[in-house]
């Protein structure tokens, strides 16, 4: 049968992350085993892991969600997994979550990734993927060709419960560690979609119990901690667009964004400024490369 790496990625949130680790233990599927990317837990995570005798922890240093889930991808694709179920900190998954993921990955072959349905804790939709409109061969999008099965063809979604083989991590590499934050789970998903169809399935659900319950938004962000990781979150956008749409796009958005954090300061406004400057200084030289599992 084919066993799954459950990787989860955390960083001083302990008491979610137990609640996360009771709910892997409860999925029905049962060939699996839990591995933790502890990203330099400053409180008692460390000393909880290593505790528990059915977790595989790794401990590094604080690289992000980004350097957490590049090397939770990398290390199942490098010991003899057949899948990558993963996730962040704070996502309480269905008992029959795994099950109904696999269930949907096999329906069709070719498929790149599948993705849970995410509900917040008011029970509305959270983390929406975004659908399939790109259109087939005859003009149209057919993002209803799995309905039958409760699932809905997309082209990106978040980090929030995703299945991947690992013989797709092995041919389209790794997440970008260097995104640290924000940016690396819509570029990953969208690097798949590329080149396979990629799902939601309906039917695995997961709880995600992340502190803001409600789209990100720069302007009316009141969190500092959250504000100032925005930076992550302009330069790797903008360098996004430059792999996709080429130099040209990329200096159009650097000069709007620049525009835009004049505009900001002129109105006394230097934070949003400040971060906005800086994000758009980062990208002329950022330039991440993907990287590769080893082959065994």
């Amino acid at each position: 049968m084919d066993k799954v790496g459950i990787v989860v990625v955390t960083y001083n949130r302990l008491e979610l992350l137990k609640e996360v680790i009771q709910s892997l233990r409860e999925q029905t599927f049962q060939n699996r085993q839990i591995i933790v990317i502890n990203n330099g837990s400053t409180d008692n995570t460390s000393e909880y892991l290593s505790g528990q005798s059915d977790i595989i922890t790794i401990t590094q240093e604080n690289l992000g969600g980004a350097g957490g889930f590049h090397t939770g991808l990398k290390y199942v694709a490098e010991n003899g997994f057949s899948y990558c179920w993963f996730m962040d900190d704070d996502v309480i998954c269905r008992p029959d979550a795994l099950a109904e993921l696999i269930r949907a990955f096999q329906s069709k072959p070719g498929i790149g990734y599948v993705c849970s349905k995410v509900i917040g804790i008011d029970g509305r939709p959270m983390n929406t993927p975004s659908v399939d409109d790109r259109p087939t061969s005859n003009g149209y999008a057919d993002y209803c060709d799995m309905t039958h099965e409760q699932m809905i063809k997309i082209k990106q979604s978040t980090f929030v419960s995703v299945l991947v083989s690992t013989a797709t991590i092995m041919e389209v590499g790794l997440p970008y560690k260097e995104f640290f934050i924000w940016g690396d789970d819509t570029e990953y998903t969208s690097r798949i979609s590329a080149q396979y169809p990629c799902y939601m399935a309906c039917r695995s659900v997961v709880l995600h119990k992340r502190t803001l319950q409600r789209n990100l938004d720069f302007m009316q962000e009141r969190d500092e901690k959250r504000l100032h990781n925005y930076f992550y979150y302009f330069r790797n956008n903008l360098f996004i667009i430059r792999k996709r749409q080429g130099e040209k796009s990329f200096r159009n958005d650097c000069r709007s964004k620049q525009r835009f954090a004049i505009r900001r300061y002129l109105c006394g406004d230097k934070v949003h400024a400040s971060i906005i400057w800086k994000s758009v200084r980062a990208a002329r030289t950022f330039h991440p490369q993907v990287q590769f599992p080893s082959a065994k």
